[in-house]
Formats: C-alpha cells, sequence, structure tokens
C-alpha cells in the first residue's frame, strides 16, 4: 500500500487480481482505477505486472483440463430435497438444461472473475470445515436460507424527500425485484422493491465441457486454501455462455476464458495474480418517489 492511501487513514482491504491475463497498460489501468493512489509507485506496479504476465506466458492445455465429477450418495437426498422445495431455488436454474448436486474437482475449475476479496476469504477461512469433513463442507456451500446467518442492513426513510435507503457491508446485497400490492388496513395500494443479498448456494456450470465457477468463487477459494479437493455444488449444463454468469460486468472476456490460457480458481493463489489494496466498500439501495404533474 502506499504511503499516502495509509495516511489518509481509510480502511483498505486486500484483493488477489490476474493481472497475468491483461495486457500491461490494461493491467495498470485496472489497478489504478481502485481508489489507491500509485502514481508515485507506478514502476513497482509495472514490474509486479510483468512477473505475473510472465507466469501465464507459459500456460498451455488449459481448455482441455476437465475436473473429475462425482455424485453424493443417498444419504444427502434430504438435504438435497430440502434445497430444490425453497421459493428460491428455482433462480438457479434459469437457462439451464441439465442440474445435479455433485463433487467438482477444484484444481481444475475455471474463473472468469478478474478480483477476489481475500480479506474476505481469510475470514471465510475459519468458518470452513475440515477436509475431512463431508457433511459440514456440504451444508457450508449448500446451505438452506433458513440457516444462513443475516446480514446487518441499516435501513431508513426521508420522509421529506420521500426517498428510502438501505446500506449493508454485504457485497452481495442487491435489488431482487419489485413489489406491489395493497395494504390490508388501508386498502391503498403500494409498489416498491425487493433487496436480497443473492442465491447462497454454490454453483458450478459446465459450458463446452469447461467448468466454470457461477456462484460462490470466494468460498470455494476458502476451500482451496483450507486444502480441499472437492467443492460441493450445484452442478449446472448451460448451452449458452451467458447463463454461466461470464456476461457480467467486470469480469474476464469469453475469448480469453474459453482459450488454452484459460484462468483457473488456483490462479489467485499464485505468481499469475497480484495483491492489492482497495477500499472497503459498502452497498447502498436508495429509492425515491416523487409525485409529477404532467401535461395531457
Amino acid at each position: 500500500m502506499s504511503k499516502e492511501a495509509d495516511s489518509d487513514h481509510v480502511h483498505y482491504s486486500d484483493w488477489s487480481t490476474l493481472v497475468g491475463f491483461l495486457e500491461e497498460s490494461e493491467a495498470l489501468n485496472h489497478i489504478q482505477g481502485q481508489g489507491v493512489p500509485l502514481i508515485t509507485v507506478t514502476e513497482e506496479w509495472v514490474d509486479k505486472i510483468k512477473t505475473a504476465r510472465g507466469t501465464t506466458s507459459k500456460l498451455v492445455g488449459r481448455l482441455s483440463m476437465q475436473p473429475i465429477v462425482r455424485d453424493f450418495g443417498p444419504e444427502y437426498e434430504q438435504w438435497f430435497s430440502q434445497l430444490r422445495s425453497e421459493p428460491t431455488f428455482p433462480e438457479n436454474l434459469v437457462g439451464v438444461r441439465s442440474s445435479k448436486f455433485a463433487l467438482v474437482e477444484l484444481a481444475r475449475i475455471h474463473s472468469y472473475q478478474l478480483d477476489a476479496n481475500m480479506e474476505y476469504v481469510d475470514s471465510l477461512l475459519e468458518k470452513v470445515p475440515d477436509p475431512s469433513d463431508l457433511s459440514g463442507t456440504v451444508k457450508f456451500c449448500l446451505p438452506i436460507r433458513d440457516e444462513i446467518r443475516k446480514s446487518d442492513v441499516l435501513s431508513w426513510f426521508n420522509s421529506v424527500t420521500n426517498t428510502f435507503c438501505a446500506v449493508t457491508q454485504n457485497l452481495d446485497f442487491r435489488v431482487a425485484g419489485n413489489v406491489q400490492g395493497e395494504d390490508p388496513h388501508t386498502h391503498r395500494p403500494f409498489a416498491g422493491f425487493t433487496f436480497s443479498t443473492g442465491l447462497p448456494q454454490v454453483s458450478v456450470a459446465e459450458y463446452r465441457g469447461m467448468y466454470l465457477v457461477k456462484n460462490g468463487h470466494h468460498r470455494a477459494l476458502a476451500l482451496l486454501k483450507k486444502g480441499h479437493q472437492f467443492l460441493p455444488c450445484l452442478l449446472l449444463l448451460v448451452d449458452d455462455y451467458q447463463f454461466t454468469g461470464g456476461e457480467a460486468p467486470g469480469v474476464l472476456p469469453m475469448g480469453l476464458v474459453m482459450s488454452d490460457k484459460s484462468p483457473l480458481l488456483s490462479d489467485f493463489l499464485t505468481p499469475a495474480a497480484v495483491t492489492m489494496p482497495r477500499r472497503r466498500l459498502r452497498i447502498m439501495i436508495s429509492v425515491h418517489s416523487e409525485a409529477q404533474v404532467v401535461p395531457v
């Protein structure tokens, strides 16, 4: 971290970034775009990028790498039945041809994510069961929603501006859809938005023989650091790349991901990645309403 950043008394966290898979100028722009003043140490970051790019220049044969996939025993059927009966579970299956719960070899899972919050990964390490505890690992990766600890959300409503705000440290916080109805007491109609922290199940999408982490890549990294060989997940077979999740903003391009130099999840823990400081963030959702007079 730069002295300028440290002197600001601002909170930072360490992120691992796969700059080795980017062009040098693109990698430097990405690092400098994270809100950290690096002007006085540009040369240091250029050297780190060159080292990372040197690591990835030697990669071959990634396109044909396929993980070992194992099925679960019948003792987990009741747990998986509960998962499939949850109201939000069908959201996992949008655009999916088929699905099943499986154990997928971690070392051969690919990643389209460019960044990983390693501070968060390290905090998850304290909760990851030992590799010998398969039952605990299944519950960690494929939890039932009622057993998930709720995120702390601070919310308030400004009656002067008619603005509702909600803020949380959970970076998975999002607008989940709209809602409308009628107040049972006043019979006044209402309309608004629902929000949530996203789907809790770890999922891996198989597209053209390549296995990509779709949801839960921080938990998958935590398992990898803990020494797990297999990732309990919902394995999804998709025919369209967009349903892998790989077309979201800020991810690596499909041309790279589906190439012979495709990034693996494990590359976050190798010299192909560079650790850099980023400002700690919170997510805030705000909804504002107003009445307007319009001509007819």
